[in-house]
């Protein structure tokens, strides 16, 4: 349950962060984006410090768009695996597996780019939380499969006409 409610929380989180970006720039406020970032960087913390660094990084009508872009698809990515694993579909733990495997390789990149203790200590950690996330998706595959039906689905599978024992 904790996994699912931080899944909506920053997937709901993400899409207005993407909305209030994308009506600053269409408005043609982004001067404001890039003051609103200075001021993040000052007085936040660390996650908002890499969002500001971002967005100073982004001060072009282009690269925002890029980050709404990338926020939209983040954020809707988190919220349907949230809905999933609320849901109990037997493909919800495997969507988490692989969404969170696919930034490995950028976090290798990112660390042969610019070594650094702290990088390759972040790579360990989310390398092992990819296979711990796999590890439990698998056991979850493994006793859907196994799991007896239960009654009710006995009598639904039953052909038309005949009777099924009580």
């Amino acid at each position: 349950m904790l996994i699912i409610a931080y899944k909506a929380i920053k997937g709901t989180l993400w899409l207005v962060l993407a909305t209030l970006i994308a009506a600053l720039v269409r408005m043609h406020l982004a001067d404001r984006v890039v003051s609103l970032a200075e001021v993040l960087r000052v007085h936040a913390r660390p996650w908002s410090i890499e969002l500001a660094k971002l967005l100073l990084r982004a001060s072009s009508r282009h690269a925002l768009w890029t980050i709404v872009t990338a926020l939209y698809a983040d954020g809707t990515l988190t919220l349907i695996e949230g809905w999933a694993l609320y849901h109990g579909r037997w493909w919800g733990p495997w969507l988490v597996v692989v969404a969170t495997g696919t930034l490995l390789p950028f976090e290798v990149l990112a660390l042969v780019r610019h070594p650094h203790a702290v990088r390759a200590m972040l790579l360990l950690v989310n390398a092992a939380i990819v296979l711990y996330l796999s590890r439990v998706a698998s056991r979850h595959a493994r006793t859907d499969v196994t799991r007896p039906l239960p009654p009710e689905a006995g009598s639904a599978a039953s052909p038309p006409g005949t009777s099924t024992p009580e």
